[in-house]
């Protein structure tokens, strides 16, 4: 008979010898089984079924000790995984039991990483009395946990033998046996340095308790006098208190992140960052800046927090709303460098997107999404009345659609002059087509009127037969295509439409006061979103086959790229090294005077000629490079900043998302930079806390994505623990 409790000792031999498990492991899997022992005693194995394992977990969830308390929840998945692991192993070992992958471990929020700001470190080191007689150690302990990110336990195990001062660096063994090496700072290095001379022993532990042994054995190596990890934790949250670090301080106070409404750019669809968080999507779209290319990245981790503060940045008809410290592009005299929103000002550039692959599927639904666009701009969608109602003032759109909506539905609408205006009304009975459209999300207030969602995924026909529609009911007849609506959401999401065709749109907040008829004075916003570039407006004729009359304009503005700031930096090397490049460049291009550029944009054209120039002289300096850099990306397009703002809003949650290998995505239209495993080793974290939060089996895997050596980590340590 195949009894419970020999079997859970078999279970706990194989895992010390066969799996080579760690002793705690294996010291926790007992404690963890024998629980399940005491509740279902030496029950034969094949008896262990789900039925079983539910009330289990109910005895767990429920009051156990003479204290009434329960097992957190993260606890109680700990017993559940030490149960599963012993049915694999009898599984495995051809006994017939219940199989473990029926056994679904509980939900628990998502496990955060904490580390503080340089300010409170700070802090938490002059909370040491450099008076008392334990001070050397705890600030060698203090500047050793912040300049290497060693677990508690590895930092205890330490021995003087292991860690190398003079090279500060050294090997060590961490969870699952694997080896690191760890980086010292100079300045921790100096600490323990100190420390060690202060000490007039020979033990070996790095760190040693400054009272009497606990024991008297093996008292020549000093493992009695070894500080525990019990000791190392007190200490540290002593300190903290003494420091009044009173919050709790997470990554995410310190990331960058996006309002919940802000679109993301996947394939082929567009999505919320809150919808991007809760369906916890994986790929995502990412400028590869080598290759100049747009591609498919991996979301690796999804984060949230709270946060009532915004920064609302409008850049060449653009729109996003972020948190103060997330990050975009910009260039400097260093080529192109992140930059957070809140240092971003007026007259500066951000990187933003030129357009949008389309992956969609083609459905055959082109007539059906140019009836949908013109319905969601000019439609009632009404259950009483069993249908769609469209109101126009335009006789001869009225019958287009009527025509349309017969080959969409199979019969003619009816159409009815009003009495009291004059407009015309198109009245779609069809409960069929009702349930579609309002499907699709299309029967919300004017002012909270989305695009529907479905249409991101289809076709560029269909995109553009949708666009027809929409622009039909709410276009404007004139010099140039706009449109008009009160929901700037709504005007964001055609936006993003537009770059699906290669459209580059312009999108303008315009404040009203408005006096009604009773003389009451309403303030009103009122949003636009304008086609102004000549190119554009040529794919807008293509695309858009509307039925207004839209007039192109003559002029022509070329792309404007903004490397005023790296010519302004080595504009005076240019004169001395490379004379006659500006008899040159007047010659032979419509560039006259070479210094006029330290002050404005080039253009694609321009920078091409003035490099040409630069290669004929034999100019070198080392932002040659991230000016042919810019000339080549012909993927972004450079959004001038003209306003920034500060919003505050009530409380709510934010979203932000780690991305690889590019470190990169599309939100709203911009590059919104995302290099957080680079961000945390430049703020010092190291290289294992990093793998821990990208889920890397192999810290090699982590040095690849963060495109790191070993020596430039050590650069990165040296440089920011100064």
């Amino acid at each position: 008979m195949a009894m419970l409790q020999p079997l859970i000792q078999k279970f706990l031999e194989h895992c010390e010898i066969e799996k080579n498990q760690s002793l705690k492991t294996v010291e926790n899997y007992a404690r963890y089984l024998k629980k399940f022992f005491d509740f279902a005693g030496d029950i034969e194995v094949k008896n262990l079924d789900l039925p079983l394992v539910q009330k289990y977990r109910l005895y767990l969830n429920r009051p156990n000790d003479k204290n009434g308390k329960t097992l957190a929840r993260k606890t109680q998945n700990y017993h559940t995984i030490a149960l599963r692991a012993f049915l694999k192993y009898l599984i495995k070992n051809d006994y017939q039991t219940l199989a473990p992958e029926k056994i679904e471990l509980s939900k628990i929020p998502e496990r955060t990483v904490e580390f503080l700001s340089r300010e409170e470190v700070q802090q938490l080191f002059l909370a040491v009395d450099e008076k008392s007689a334990s001070a050397q150690r705890d600030l060698a302990i203090l500047e050793m946990l912040y300049s290497t990110g060693l677990r508690v336990s590895e930092l205890a195990s330490l021995n003087r033998s292991q860690v190398d001062l003079k090279r500060r660096e050294f090997m060590i063994r961490g969870k699952g046996h694997k080896p690191r090496i760890v980086f010292l700072s100079q300045h921790a290095a100096g600490k323990i340095e100190e420390y060690l001379k202060s000490r007039n022993d020979a033990f070996d532990p790095l760190f040693i308790n400054t009272g009497r042994p606990r024991s008297t054995s093996d008292i020549t190596k000093g493992e009695s006098r070894r500080l525990s990890t019990v000791s190392i934790e007190s200490l540290v949250r002593k300190y903290a208190m003494l420091a009044g670090i009173i919050k709790k301080v997470t990554p995410h106070t310190l990331r960058h992140c996006l309002h919940e409404n802000t679109r993301i750019i996947f394939n082929p669809s567009t999505e919320s960052a809150k919808e991007t968080f809760l369906k916890k999507k994986k790929h995502v779209l990412s400028l590869d800046f080598e290759k100049n290319e747009i591609i498919s990245n991996t979301i690796v981790r999804h984060f949230s927090h709270k946060t009532s503060q915004f920064i609302q940045v409008w850049a060449s008809g653009r729109e996003i709303l972020c948190t103060p410290r997330h990050l975009f592009f910009t260039i400097t005299e260093k080529g192109i460098t992140p930059i957070t929103a809140k240092s971003i000002q007026p007259g500066m550039f951000v990187a933003g997107i030129k357009s949008l692959p389309s992956f969609g599927r083609y459905r055959g639904t082109v007539n059906f999404w140019r009836l949908a666009g013109y319905a969601l701009g000019d439609g009632t969608f009404s259950d009483a009345r069993h249908g769609i109602i469209i109101n126009d003032k335009n006789k001869k759109f009225i019958d287009f659609y009527s025509n349309l909506t017969n080959g969409v539905i199979g019969r003619e609408p009816t159409i009815k002059k009003l009495t009291d205006r004059k407009s015309w009304v198109l009245n779609i009975y069809d409960m069929r087509l009702l349930k579609k459209y309002k499907a699709l999300g299309m029967a919300e207030r004017s002012a909270q009127r989305r695009i529907p969602k479905a249409i991101f995924q289809a076709t560029q026909n269909e995109i553009a037969a949708f666009l027809t529609g929409l622009y039909d009911a709410e276009g404007n007849e004139g010099s140039f295509p706009k449109i008009f609506s009160a929901s700037k959401e709504l005007l964001k999401d055609v936006q993003m439409l537009f770059l699906k065709l290669g459209i580059d749109s312009f999108l303008y907040e315009r404040e009203r006061k408005v006096t009604l008829p009773q003389g009451k004075k309403i303030h009103h916003v009122m949003y636009n979103l304008q086609v102004l570039q000549k190119p554009s407006q040529h794919l807008f004729q293509k695309w858009i086959p509307t039925l207004k009359k839209i007039i192109i304009h003559k002029n022509h503005v070329d792309w404007k790229l903004p490397t005023q700031v790296i010519f302004k930096h080595i504009y005076t090397k240019i004169l001395k090294e490379a004379r006659g490049l500006s008899e040159y460049l007047s010659n032979n291009s419509p560039i006259k005077h070479l210094k006029r550029y330290t002050k404005i944009c080039t253009t694609p054209s321009l920078l091409k000629n003035i490099l040409n120039g630069l290669q004929k002289y034999n100019f070198d300096h080392p932002s040659l490079p991230h000016l042919q850099q810019i000339l080549d990306l012909h993927t972004v397009k450079w959004l001038k900043v003209h306003k920034t703002k500060l919003v505050r809003l009530p409380k709510q949650e934010v979203y932000d998302f780690t991305i690889l290998p590019s470190q990169n995505f599309i939100t709203d239209g911009f590059i919104s930079h995302n290099s957080f495993a680079t961000e945390l080793l430049h703020n010092g974290a190291d290289i294992r806390a990093v793998q821990e939060m990208l889920g890397h089996a192999s810290i090699t895997t982590t040095q690849i994505y963060t495109h790191l050596t070993n020596r430039r980590l050590k650069e990165i340590h040296d440089k920011f623990h100064k």
